[in-house]
């Protein structure tokens, strides 16, 4: 008899966790959705977990034969640093209980500020304090990986998309937009910053935890050529549309005030110098490009003038 493969997101509530989930079902899989709350998702179970409790995550991985990791939590160092490491390793604790393949979603902010494109091979060398949770992790699975845990890493940029709620561009820039004001972009509009599609994200998760050539490896998850802040924004509002950009100066003042400005200032240099990443491996391996940007803008667009 054949065992059909099991497929748990969690975090499956989330942004991504939702695009993982849909990936899934458009491939004929049937996954579970794994979250805080109860969700709706055609094609897919929904399931309630505390993923800081062990006994809740491996009762979610009992069967499991991959395990997709998108958990977000708050945009907060003191929040990343408490709870990171403890979702973390009840999730490889059950993964490695379960013999369960562990899907890794993961950024680039381990790699701290990089002199060229950011490819699979750029060293681990963060320089903010949200970079070292992420590099620390990265050493958990090492570690796992020398236990016997099946671990696959997909690393993909600052995202954006439809109904993005936590992404930088979506609030800054495409939200504003699709309210009728000016958008706006971080600290340099015209140094190349990449963005990556939520969906690309989405679909090239369901490719790594269903190929098996991909199992056990690093890849970056298929990202369109970087465009700088204004170019993004040119996409978003029309040709020569006016940019408003945040300098440093007004950021630190936000600071005083505002939670996300103080978190947002350590990751500065991601936005003052050119900041890219080379997706090519992902792409030539499976032969998927990533969606143009111009038809993602106008997605997310369209997605945010429904809400506003």
């Amino acid at each position: 008899m054949t065992t059909i493969p099991t497929h748990v997101i969690l975090g499956g509530n989330g942004v991504i966790g939702h695009q993982a989930v849909r990936a899934l079902v458009a491939r004929g899989e049937r996954p579970i959705s794994v979250g805080r709350r109860p969700a709706t998702t055609d094609g897919a179970r929904s399931v309630t977990a505390d993923l800081l409790d062990a006994a809740d995550v491996s009762r979610v991985l009992d069967g499991a034969h991959v395990a997709y990791f998108t958990v977000g939590l708050p945009y907060s160092t003191r929040v990343w640093a408490q709870q990171w490491p403890t979702i973390l390793r009840n999730t490889v604790d059950a993964a490695l209980e379960h013999d369960t393949h562990l899907v890794y979603l993961d950024n680039v902010y381990a790699y701290g500020q990089v002199d060229g494109p950011m490819t699979e091979q750029t060293p681990i060398n963060p320089r903010s304090k949200k970079g070292e949770v992420r590099a620390a992790a990265l050493r958990t699975l090492d570690d796992a990986s020398a236990r016997g845990l099946t671990v696959t890493i997909g690393r993909s940029a600052d995202f954006y998309g439809p109904a993005a709620s936590t992404s930088v561009f979506n609030t800054f820039a495409l939200d504003k937009i699709a309210a009728g004001n000016t958008g706006t972009w971080l600290f340099d509009a015209d140094q190349p910053h990449s963005l990556t599609y939520t969906p690309d994200i989405g679909k090239a998760l369901a490719i790594l935890g269903t190929a098996p050539e991909a199992r056990g490896r690093t890849w970056h998850l298929p990202t369109a050529p970087a465009l700088t802040g204004r170019q993004y924004i040119d996409l978003a509002a029309g040709p020569g549309a006016r940019t408003n950009v945040m300098g440093r100066t007004t950021m630190r003042i936000g600071a005083l005030f505002n939670p996300a400005a103080r978190e947002t200032l350590e990751m500065a240099y991601q936005y003052t110098a050119p900041y890219t990443l080379d997706s090519q491996a992902f792409e030539t391996a499976f032969g998927i490009t990533a969606t143009p940007t111009a038809q993602g803008i106008a997605t997310s667009l369209d997605a945010a003038r429904t809400t506003t």
